[in-house]
């Protein structure tokens, strides 16, 4: 499987942000719900196989790449990418991640 990178995010982000309404924020410690593949949610395996393993926030989706939240008009759930000690990242749903 290939090894992906923050240099692979392919989405609009953001890597600085204090909105507070957020979750996390930047460079907070998460880990990754043991329960992932049952959270309701279609998860890749990839994804999945992450499960309890602890990242670090770097990046959270973004409308626009400038803003945390978007208009009505364009609400969007909000993905927060995780970089593991191995370099590589994923992007998960909020309802994966558990601040530790």
């Amino acid at each position: 499987m290939k090894s992906f990178t923050k240099k692979d995010v392919k989405a609009k982000v953001i890597t600085d942000w204090n909105h507070f309404n957020c979750k996390f924020l930047p460079d907070e410690n998460v880990m990754v719900s043991k329960t992932i593949s049952k959270s309701g949610h279609y998860e890749s395996k990839r994804l999945q196989s992450f499960a309890g393993q602890v990242g670090r926030v770097f990046a959270a989706s973004s409308p626009d790449g400038k803003r945390m939240r978007g208009t009505y008009e364009n609400r969007q759930w909000t993905k927060y990418y995780v970089e593991f000690s191995n370099g590589e990242v994923g992007g998960f749903d909020s309802l994966n991640l558990i601040l530790i």
